[in-house]
Protein backbone atom coordinates (compact mmCIF):
# COMPACT_ATOMS: atom_id res chain seq x y z
CA UNK A 1 0.00 0.00 0.00
CA UNK A 2 1.27 3.21 -1.43
CA UNK A 3 0.03 5.11 1.92
CA UNK A 4 2.36 3.43 4.51
CA UNK A 5 6.02 3.69 4.91
CA UNK A 6 8.70 1.67 7.17
CA UNK A 7 8.15 0.42 9.94
CA UNK A 8 5.23 -1.30 11.89
CA UNK A 9 1.56 0.53 11.58
CA UNK A 10 0.14 1.31 14.53
CA UNK A 11 -3.45 2.59 12.90
CA UNK A 12 -5.06 2.69 9.33
CA UNK A 13 -8.07 4.82 8.90
CA UNK A 14 -10.15 5.79 5.44
CA UNK A 15 -11.53 8.63 4.37
CA UNK A 16 -15.08 9.11 2.99
CA UNK A 17 -12.85 11.39 0.28
CA UNK A 18 -12.47 9.26 -3.03
CA UNK A 19 -9.53 9.12 -5.24
CA UNK A 20 -10.44 11.02 -8.24
CA UNK A 21 -8.39 8.86 -10.73
CA UNK A 22 -9.53 5.36 -9.80
CA UNK A 23 -12.56 5.97 -7.34
CA UNK A 24 -11.10 4.26 -4.43
CA UNK A 25 -11.06 5.54 -0.39
CA UNK A 26 -7.94 7.93 0.60
CA UNK A 27 -5.89 6.30 3.69
CA UNK A 28 -3.59 6.98 5.97
CA UNK A 29 -1.39 5.13 8.28
CA UNK A 30 -0.38 5.99 11.58
CA UNK A 31 3.85 4.98 12.64
CA UNK A 32 6.15 5.98 14.77
CA UNK A 33 3.13 7.84 16.65
CA UNK A 34 2.20 10.09 13.89
CA UNK A 35 0.18 10.38 11.41
CA UNK A 36 1.19 10.04 7.72
CA UNK A 37 -0.55 12.05 4.58
CA UNK A 38 -3.80 10.65 3.05
CA UNK A 39 -3.10 9.10 -0.17
CA UNK A 40 -4.43 6.65 -2.43
CA UNK A 41 -2.98 2.85 -1.85
CA UNK A 42 -2.68 2.45 -5.87
CA UNK A 43 0.78 2.57 -6.81
CA UNK A 44 0.05 4.48 -9.94
CA UNK A 45 -1.76 6.79 -7.72
CA UNK A 46 0.22 6.86 -5.35
CA UNK A 47 3.54 7.79 -7.36
CA UNK A 48 1.72 10.73 -8.62
CA UNK A 49 0.85 12.44 -5.87
CA UNK A 50 4.47 11.63 -4.43
CA UNK A 51 5.48 13.24 -7.67
CA UNK A 52 4.41 16.76 -6.22
CA UNK A 53 5.21 16.32 -2.62
CA UNK A 54 7.51 18.17 -0.23
CA UNK A 55 9.47 15.79 2.32
CA UNK A 56 12.21 15.99 4.28
CA UNK A 57 14.50 13.65 6.48
CA UNK A 58 12.27 14.62 9.26
CA UNK A 59 9.16 13.94 7.65
CA UNK A 60 6.70 15.25 5.53
CA UNK A 61 5.67 18.82 4.94
CA UNK A 62 3.41 18.64 1.98
CA UNK A 63 1.43 16.07 -0.21
CA UNK A 64 -1.33 16.98 -1.93
CA UNK A 65 -4.36 14.56 -2.32
CA UNK A 66 -5.16 13.43 -6.04
CA UNK A 67 -7.13 16.41 -7.10
CA UNK A 68 -4.72 18.60 -5.94
CA UNK A 69 -2.39 17.27 -8.00
CA UNK A 70 -4.25 17.62 -11.06
CA UNK A 71 -4.21 20.83 -10.68
CA UNK A 72 -0.19 20.72 -10.56
CA UNK A 73 0.06 18.29 -13.54
CA UNK A 74 -2.29 21.08 -15.40
CA UNK A 75 0.08 23.66 -14.96
CA UNK A 76 2.47 21.64 -17.21
CA UNK A 77 -0.16 21.73 -19.91
CA UNK A 78 -1.58 25.51 -19.73
CA UNK A 79 -0.20 28.91 -18.55
CA UNK A 80 -2.85 30.31 -17.06
CA UNK A 81 -4.64 27.43 -14.38
CA UNK A 82 -7.65 27.98 -12.18
CA UNK A 83 -7.91 25.41 -9.64
CA UNK A 84 -12.14 26.04 -9.26
CA UNK A 85 -16.03 24.58 -8.06
CA UNK A 86 -16.82 24.08 -4.70
CA UNK A 87 -15.88 25.64 -1.51
CA UNK A 88 -13.31 23.32 0.98
CA UNK A 89 -11.02 20.78 -1.04
CA UNK A 90 -7.98 22.91 -0.36
CA UNK A 91 -7.56 25.14 -3.23
CA UNK A 92 -5.59 28.02 -1.01
CA UNK A 93 -3.45 25.64 0.54
CA UNK A 94 -2.22 24.15 -2.77
CA UNK A 95 -1.68 27.33 -4.40
CA UNK A 96 0.37 28.24 -1.34
CA UNK A 97 2.31 25.22 -0.53
CA UNK A 98 2.68 24.83 -4.80
CA UNK A 99 4.37 28.22 -4.89
CA UNK A 100 6.76 27.05 -1.73
CA UNK A 101 7.64 23.52 -3.62
CA UNK A 102 8.70 26.04 -6.70
CA UNK A 103 10.65 28.38 -4.84
CA UNK A 104 12.19 25.82 -2.91
CA UNK A 105 13.49 23.78 -6.20
CA UNK A 106 14.09 27.11 -8.76
CA UNK A 107 16.57 29.24 -7.23
CA UNK A 108 15.56 33.20 -7.66
CA UNK A 109 12.03 31.83 -8.70
CA UNK A 110 10.00 35.49 -8.51
CA UNK A 111 6.26 34.79 -7.17
CA UNK A 112 3.28 36.62 -6.08
CA UNK A 113 0.75 35.55 -4.36
CA UNK A 114 -2.86 38.08 -4.14
CA UNK A 115 -5.90 37.92 -2.31
CA UNK A 116 -8.09 41.18 -3.12
CA UNK A 117 -8.02 42.64 0.24
CA UNK A 118 -5.58 42.83 3.24
CA UNK A 119 -7.69 41.12 5.75
CA UNK A 120 -8.58 38.43 2.87
CA UNK A 121 -5.03 37.76 2.45
CA UNK A 122 -4.23 37.99 6.38
CA UNK A 123 -6.76 35.13 7.43
CA UNK A 124 -6.27 33.27 4.51
CA UNK A 125 -2.12 33.18 3.96
CA UNK A 126 -0.22 35.56 5.61
CA UNK A 127 -0.66 33.96 9.34
CA UNK A 128 -0.23 30.83 7.50
CA UNK A 129 2.88 31.76 5.93
CA UNK A 130 4.25 33.31 9.44
CA UNK A 131 3.89 29.66 10.51
CA UNK A 132 5.29 27.83 7.93
CA UNK A 133 8.01 29.84 6.07
CA UNK A 134 10.40 30.11 8.71
CA UNK A 135 9.90 27.29 11.29
CA UNK A 136 9.20 24.49 8.47
CA UNK A 137 10.81 25.80 5.26
CA UNK A 138 13.90 27.46 6.58
CA UNK A 139 13.20 30.69 5.06
CA UNK A 140 12.79 33.79 6.29
CA UNK A 141 9.23 35.69 6.45
CA UNK A 142 9.50 39.02 6.77
CA UNK A 143 5.84 39.88 8.39
CA UNK A 144 6.13 43.66 7.53
CA UNK A 145 6.82 43.48 3.69
CA UNK A 146 4.63 40.67 3.43
CA UNK A 147 7.30 38.79 2.04
CA UNK A 148 8.78 35.47 2.45
CA UNK A 149 12.76 34.73 1.20
CA UNK A 150 14.52 31.29 0.85
CA UNK A 151 18.21 30.48 0.75
CA UNK A 152 18.29 29.95 -3.52
CA UNK A 153 17.34 33.21 -3.52
CA UNK A 154 13.47 32.55 -4.45
CA UNK A 155 10.72 35.50 -3.46
CA UNK A 156 7.18 35.05 -2.64
CA UNK A 157 5.71 38.59 -2.59
CA UNK A 158 1.99 38.48 -0.55
CA UNK A 159 -0.12 41.35 -1.79
CA UNK A 160 -3.66 42.78 -1.92
CA UNK A 161 -5.76 45.05 -4.65
CA UNK A 162 -7.97 46.94 -2.76
CA UNK A 163 -7.47 49.75 -4.71
CA UNK A 164 -6.07 51.14 -8.17
CA UNK A 165 -2.48 52.03 -6.24
CA UNK A 166 -2.57 48.54 -4.57
CA UNK A 167 -2.81 46.55 -8.26
CA UNK A 168 -0.36 49.45 -9.82
CA UNK A 169 2.70 48.87 -7.34
CA UNK A 170 2.84 44.90 -9.19
CA UNK A 171 2.61 46.49 -12.51
CA UNK A 172 6.65 47.18 -12.71
CA UNK A 173 8.00 43.82 -12.41
CA UNK A 174 8.42 40.48 -14.04
CA UNK A 175 6.97 37.76 -12.40
CA UNK A 176 7.69 33.63 -12.66
CA UNK A 177 4.36 33.02 -10.51
CA UNK A 178 1.44 34.92 -10.59
CA UNK A 179 -1.41 33.46 -7.78
CA UNK A 180 -4.70 35.44 -7.72
CA UNK A 181 -6.69 33.67 -4.46
CA UNK A 182 -10.47 34.43 -5.02
CA UNK A 183 -10.01 35.14 -8.75
CA UNK A 184 -14.03 36.25 -8.64
CA UNK A 185 -13.11 38.77 -6.17
CA UNK A 186 -11.05 40.92 -8.83
CA UNK A 187 -12.52 42.94 -11.40
CA UNK A 188 -11.31 41.59 -14.97
CA UNK A 189 -9.12 44.57 -15.92
CA UNK A 190 -7.42 44.77 -12.91
CA UNK A 191 -6.78 40.74 -13.16
CA UNK A 192 -5.66 40.71 -17.05
CA UNK A 193 -3.62 43.27 -16.07
CA UNK A 194 -1.57 41.99 -13.63
CA UNK A 195 -1.86 39.09 -15.29
CA UNK A 196 0.63 40.10 -18.10
CA UNK A 197 3.74 40.45 -15.99
CA UNK A 198 3.87 36.59 -15.50
CA UNK A 199 7.31 36.52 -17.87
CA UNK A 200 10.60 35.19 -17.33
CA UNK A 201 13.52 34.72 -18.55
CA UNK A 202 15.03 31.68 -16.56
CA UNK A 203 15.93 28.92 -18.29
CA UNK A 204 14.45 26.41 -15.34
CA UNK A 205 11.15 28.44 -15.86
CA UNK A 206 11.08 28.15 -19.25
CA UNK A 207 11.88 24.48 -19.28
CA UNK A 208 8.60 24.00 -17.26
CA UNK A 209 6.21 25.58 -19.55
CA UNK A 210 7.18 29.55 -18.88
CA UNK A 211 5.81 32.29 -16.18
CA UNK A 212 2.69 30.89 -15.43
CA UNK A 213 -0.84 32.26 -13.64
CA UNK A 214 -2.47 30.17 -10.97
CA UNK A 215 -5.88 31.01 -9.47
CA UNK A 216 -8.44 29.34 -7.31
CA UNK A 217 -11.70 30.58 -6.95
CA UNK A 218 -15.72 29.54 -6.44
CA UNK A 219 -18.47 30.53 -8.01
CA UNK A 220 -20.21 33.39 -7.63
CA UNK A 221 -19.15 37.11 -6.84
CA UNK A 222 -18.59 40.09 -9.18
CA UNK A 223 -15.96 38.58 -11.34
CA UNK A 224 -17.76 35.24 -11.88
CA UNK A 225 -18.67 35.50 -15.53
CA UNK A 226 -15.29 36.40 -16.53
CA UNK A 227 -13.59 34.13 -14.88
CA UNK A 228 -16.19 31.64 -16.17
CA UNK A 229 -15.68 32.45 -20.05
CA UNK A 230 -11.85 32.67 -19.28
CA UNK A 231 -11.36 29.54 -18.19
CA UNK A 232 -14.39 27.15 -17.79
CA UNK A 233 -15.90 27.88 -21.11
CA UNK A 234 -12.71 29.39 -22.79
CA UNK A 235 -15.08 31.21 -24.68
CA UNK A 236 -14.76 35.28 -25.04
CA UNK A 237 -16.11 37.78 -27.25
CA UNK A 238 -13.47 37.70 -30.01
CA UNK A 239 -13.90 41.46 -30.91
CA UNK A 240 -12.29 42.47 -27.77
CA UNK A 241 -10.04 39.80 -27.21
CA UNK A 242 -9.17 38.71 -31.02
CA UNK A 243 -5.38 37.16 -29.63
CA UNK A 244 -7.39 35.11 -26.87
CA UNK A 245 -5.84 31.27 -27.08
CA UNK A 246 -7.75 28.53 -25.31
CA UNK A 247 -5.17 26.50 -25.09
CA UNK A 248 -2.98 28.31 -22.85
CA UNK A 249 -6.28 28.00 -20.07
CA UNK A 250 -6.88 25.10 -18.00
CA UNK A 251 -9.76 24.56 -15.25
CA UNK A 252 -9.00 21.92 -12.80
CA UNK A 253 -12.92 21.06 -11.14
CA UNK A 254 -12.92 20.36 -7.63
CA UNK A 255 -15.77 19.33 -4.88
CA UNK A 256 -15.69 18.60 -0.74
CA UNK A 257 -15.56 15.30 -1.24
CA UNK A 258 -12.00 15.55 -3.26
CA UNK A 259 -10.63 16.63 0.51
CA UNK A 260 -10.47 14.11 3.20
CA UNK A 261 -8.84 17.13 5.54
CA UNK A 262 -11.78 18.52 5.88
CA UNK A 263 -14.34 18.76 8.98
CA UNK A 264 -16.70 16.19 8.21
CA UNK A 265 -19.13 18.95 9.92
CA UNK A 266 -18.65 21.40 6.97
CA UNK A 267 -20.61 19.73 4.21
CA UNK A 268 -23.96 20.49 6.47
CA UNK A 269 -22.60 23.97 7.29
CA UNK A 270 -22.74 24.04 2.70
CA UNK A 271 -26.23 22.38 2.83
CA UNK A 272 -27.73 25.33 4.65
CA UNK A 273 -27.10 28.37 2.85
CA UNK A 274 -29.92 29.51 0.04
CA UNK A 275 -30.11 27.71 -3.03
CA UNK A 276 -28.30 30.04 -5.11
CA UNK A 277 -25.33 29.86 -2.87
CA UNK A 278 -25.17 26.20 -2.13
CA UNK A 279 -25.15 25.50 -6.07
CA UNK A 280 -22.17 27.70 -5.47
CA UNK A 281 -20.46 26.56 -2.64
CA UNK A 282 -21.18 23.12 -2.38
CA UNK A 283 -21.77 21.70 -6.23
CA UNK A 284 -19.07 24.39 -7.58
CA UNK A 285 -22.17 25.49 -10.31
CA UNK A 286 -20.59 28.33 -12.56
CA UNK A 287 -24.61 28.63 -13.96
CA UNK A 288 -25.84 29.93 -10.43
CA UNK A 289 -25.37 33.78 -10.48
CA UNK A 290 -27.01 36.21 -8.61
CA UNK A 291 -29.36 38.23 -10.52
CA UNK A 292 -30.46 35.10 -13.11
CA UNK A 293 -34.26 35.97 -14.08
CA UNK A 294 -35.27 32.36 -14.06
CA UNK A 295 -33.49 30.33 -10.95
CA UNK A 296 -33.50 26.56 -12.11
CA UNK A 297 -30.79 24.30 -12.84
CA UNK A 298 -30.00 24.45 -16.87
CA UNK A 299 -29.86 20.91 -16.77
CA UNK A 300 -32.65 17.59 -15.84
CA UNK A 301 -31.10 14.24 -15.32
CA UNK A 302 -28.16 15.18 -16.45
CA UNK A 303 -29.28 16.59 -20.04
CA UNK A 304 -29.06 20.07 -21.68
CA UNK A 305 -32.71 21.67 -21.56
CA UNK A 306 -33.58 22.59 -25.19
CA UNK A 307 -36.29 23.98 -27.32
CA UNK A 308 -37.74 21.34 -29.73
CA UNK A 309 -40.77 21.34 -31.54
CA UNK A 310 -42.37 24.93 -30.38
CA UNK A 311 -41.90 23.53 -26.76
CA UNK A 312 -39.30 22.93 -23.89
CA UNK A 313 -38.43 19.76 -23.52
CA UNK A 314 -35.44 18.38 -21.96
Amino acid sequence: MGVIGSGPVQELTASLAQCCWCGDRLFRAKQGGVWGPWGCCRPGCWDRQMAWSVRTADGWLFCPVPKQVEFFEATRRAQRVLFGGAAGPGKSHALRWGLYRDALRIPNLNCLLLRRTFKELDQTHLRDMAREVEPILGGRYLSGDKVAKFPNGSVIQAGHCESESDAMQYLSTEYDRIVFDELVTFPMGTALEIMSRARTSKPTVIEEGGAQVWAGSNPGGRGALWVKSFFVDRVVDPEEFPHYDPKRYAYVDARLSDNPYIDPAYRQTLEELPAMRRRQLLEGDWLAFSGQFFDWLPTKDGQPWHVADGGLTA
